[in-house]
């Protein structure tokens, strides 16, 4: 009996060493397939294979789920600059097979998968001034967040089959497709939709006042409605800048009136109340320096009658380059309505006045001097660093929320009016050791009204 049961406990303990052998056999060649399986998932999601992942699963290509995952990886419902913020964190996606989470039962088994991708998550609480800016960002970024996808599979016809496809742990991978950049989801040069000048037929406009782009947007530039997203306009005449207005916000409505005149830009070159001839070029730039849009008008002056002439006379000319490159415009103005050309005021007029609008870093204190000559032969003779001026005095800079301007006047004691004839105005460094520059003006025989009929 004895012998009969050390061999049945020998017998028993051989068939425990056999089961443990079978079963621990089973586990390791059910598990090599399982993780080839999720490597290959791993793969075609970091290449947003739709196609291939639904081969690799239980989710079936008719299914409306299927047809949500192929146009969710697309990025179909993307505006263009999501899908290049989108595709950026792509590119940073790596992944990692945790094996010691395997788990098996039958014919189910799971395991989980590491996704690592730019901590875009991070990126986003700060500001960018484009699109191509928060790229670069996410190019650059060495910080990364995880994503575990636990992904669970069921073996059919000899198959480990991806069973929860599209399940909430898979999309959480992908949430970066829903993140919110602001403001920068707009393309900024595709919001103008069209530009048309106000009351203008071609390119070319006679004896304005005034001269009035308008902008339409398209429905896109509403979502930056109270993002703090603005424009400014620049205004350009033969080619030199000539205005630039405030800040103006993008969004508050799809239709904005852009308005040059006198009104807005005191300095503005007029000709018998009228802009100045020349091309005007109005160019519409965001904040950030992207260009929305331009536009160019050609302004004419129509010929008017005038018993007076300035010909033989040159309206201002500077001297010095360097002052030059500081001067934005410049130009005789309107003071009292008596001015009937661009240089030339009636015999009525009280005050003439030469202004210049510089550029903000411009402070220097001016030194003037107004010469007079009676005839075009007198005016061309004067020398202003040697002759004696009718008047002189400094003229300091002025600083305004339309700019920084030097204003440089003369005007008739009470009761008086200007001799007809030709006044240079001359005007110098602080030191007036340095001629800057030398302005014309005539004053003609007949009062303002006898021109400007």
């Amino acid at each position: 009996m004895k012998s009969v049961n050390t061999i049945k406990k020998v017998a028993s303990l051989t068939l425990v060493a056999s089961m443990a052998l079978s079963l621990f056999g089973c586990s390791i060649f059910s598990k090599k397939p399982v993780l080839a399986a999720a490597k290959e998932v791993a793969e075609n999601i970091a290449d947003f294979d739709a196609d291939k992942l639904l081969d690799l699963s239980t989710l079936s290509k008719s299914s409306d789920k299927a047809e949500e995952l192929q146009q969710g990886l697309n990025g179909e419902y993307l505006d263009e600059n999501t899908r290049k913020f989108c595709m950026a964190v792509r590119k940073t996606i790596n992944y990692e097979i945790l094996e010691d989470t395997f788990t098996a039962k039958g014919n189910e088994a799971s395991v989980d998968i590491e996704f690592r991708m730019a901590d875009y998550k991070s990126l986003l609480e700060d500001d960018y001034k484009d699109i191509d800016e928060l790229v670069k960002a996410v190019n650059d970024c060495y910080d990364t967040i995880k994503v575990t996808y636990e992904a669970r599979f069921v073996k059919e016809d000899g198959e480990w089959l991806l069973d929860n496809l599209m399940g909430s742990s898979f999309l959480k991978i992908f949430a970066f497709m829903d993140a919110d950049i602001g403001a920068l989801a707009v393309d900024l040069t595709k919001i103008v939709k069209k530009t048309s000048w106000q009351s203008v037929s071609g390119d070319t406009v006679k004896n304005a006042k005034s001269i009035i782009l308008l902008l339409e947007f398209n429905e896109e530039a509403s979502k930056l409605k109270g993002k703090g997203v603005n424009m400014i306009y620049t205004v350009s005449k033969d080619g030199a800048d000539v205005y630039t207005s405030k800040a103006v916000e993008i969004g508050s409505s799809l239709k904005i009136r852009i308005t040059y005149s006198s009104t807005q830009n005191p300095n503005a070159e007029l000709t018998s109340g009228y802009l100045a001839a020349g091309k005007y070029t109005i160019r519409v730039n965001a904040e950030n320096g992207t260009e929305l849009c331009s536009a160019s008008l050609n302004v004419q002056v129509a010929s008017t009658s005038s018993s007076g002439s300035t010909s033989g006379t040159k309206s201002y000319a500077f001297s010095n380059s360097e002052f030059a490159s500081k001067v934005m415009t410049a130009g005789w103005v309107n003071i009292d309505n008596k001015r009937v050309a661009a240089a030339a005021y009636g015999s009525d007029a009280t005050a003439i006045s030469f202004q210049m609008q510089v550029k903000p870093e411009q402070s220097e204190t001016l030194q003037f001097a107004f010469f007079y000559g009676a005839t075009v032969s007198e005016a061309s003779k004067i020398k202003p660093m040697t002759d004696t001026p009718s008047v002189s005095g400094p003229a300091q800079v002025i600083v305004n929320d339309k700019g920084s301007f030097y204003a440089l006047g003369l005007k008739t004691k009470e009761g008086k009016s200007f001799k007809p004839g030709f006044y240079v105005l001359a005007m110098y460094s602080e030191d007036k050791q340095t001629l800057y520059g030398i302005a014309t003006c005539q004053i003609l025989s007949q009062p303002a009204s006898n021109y400007n009929k």
